[in-house]
């Protein structure tokens, strides 16, 4: 169980933190009912080392103002009642938030609302950033403010960060956030597979990676920088009555303990198979929910039938997924980076919205700023 902090908050403390974006390989989709944000099925996801939010928090006395909010110095009203329901949802476990007033800046590098998780990165960097003030790592400010009982002649003291916690916070906020906060692949929701596992937070694979699998890497395409047409909470909802829902939980069960397995065997061939299949169940349960929509774009297709018909040529670890937007991700091992990046540059990168993509390492996890 995650249990309530007793920390005493420090006025003019603040502290910054990034926190990578994730790439789900087997997907999260569907809730179940009777709690807040509990997946249907188990998923695993690799987080995305450079394409990260950043956010910093600062504790400001207590105003009328629960929280002000910027993303990139701006005001951005739109995020900010979903922001509130964080808090109202995270200061079960973090009481002192309603003795103080938050300022909170947060940026994203890479595009908003694309289906890149982005708000799993922003969620989970202000999630880092809560349990990093409670760890005693933050910063003063304000010149002239008494600190409170965590200081010792102006040195912190220090705790270890509670990961545990920040994934069960971070998943309040968005489900897949609680995945971003490990450098291995990462599992949330209960299964067998993998010892620890539950519904309330992620936890990391227990066991080093298959050498056939280190060292892989992400190049996302973006087709559509734009928002999507069907937020994931909105996408989600669409399976509570989906005639195919409880087939989809079953063989993404199914999928997350092959896909333990292969992290283990190094079966690439098995790899490539259940992410891609991951990413079009994915979609075909969006194109027959009620109502049904589509998310995938021309370019979303025909990007994917290059990678097909560039693996059938060259034999090379390739693969593609989707999350819940148009771009694509190309994964692939990294030791053939050179030929993957060439094949990106001359066969690929004209389907993208002004020839952009972004690529990173998988792997990474917040970081302190």
């Amino acid at each position: 169980m995650i249990t309530a902090s007793e920390w005493q908050p420090e006025i003019g403390v603040k502290t910054t933190w990034s926190c990578p974006s994730n790439i789900a390989l087997v997907k999260y989709w569907g809730k179940k009912e009777g709690g807040k944000q509990l997946p249907a099925n188990p998923s695993i996801s690799w987080s995305l080392s450079d394409l990260c939010a950043t956010t910093e928090v600062e504790i400001l006395p207590k105003s009328s103002e629960r929280l002000i909010f910027t993303f990139d110095h701006a005001p951005k009203p739109a995020f900010e009642p979903k922001l509130l329901q964080f808090l109202d949802l995270v200061t079960p476990v973090c009481p002192w938030l309603n003795q103080v007033t938050l300022k909170v800046n947060s940026t994203n590098n890479f595009p908003h609302g694309t289906g890149i998780a982005s708000s799993a990165a922003g969620l989970g960097a202000l999630a880092t950033c809560l349990v990093a003030l409670e760890s005693g790592l933050g910063k003063q400010t304000t010149v002239g403010v008494e600190a409170g009982g965590n200081t010792v002649d102006g040195a912190a003291l220090h705790r270890p960060m509670d990961w545990k916690k920040v994934s069960y916070m971070s998943r309040l906020g968005s489900g897949s956030a609680c995945r971003s906060m490990y450098g291995l692949p990462a599992v949330w929701g209960e299964t067998s597979a993998v010892n620890g596992s539950s519904d309330q937070y992620a936890v990391e694979l227990d066991f080093a990676i298959h050498p056939n699998l280190q060292g892989w890497e992400d190049c996302v395409l973006i087709v559509d920088a734009g928002e999507k047409s069907v937020s994931s909470t909105a996408g989600h909802a669409l399976l509570k009555n989906h005639p195919y829902a409880e087939a989809r939980f079953a063989q993404a069960s199914e999928n997350l303990t092959s896909i333990v397995e292969v992290f283990g065997n190094g079966d690439v061939k098995r790899f490539i198979e259940i992410v891609e299949s991951e990413a079009l169940q994915l979609h075909a349960m969006m194109q027959t929910s009620v109502p049904y929509y589509l998310l995938m774009r021309p370019n979303t297709l025909a990007l994917i039938e290059k990678i097909w018909q560039y693996r059938e040529s060259t034999g090379q670890a390739i693969c593609f997924t989707l999350d819940a937007g148009a771009n694509v991700h190309l994964l692939f091992d990294a030791k053939n980076k050179l030929d993957i990046m060439n094949f990106v540059d001359t066969a690929l990168f004209n389907y993208c919205d002004n020839k952009r993509y972004l690529c990173s390492s998988l792997g990474g996890s917040p970081k302190e700023c």
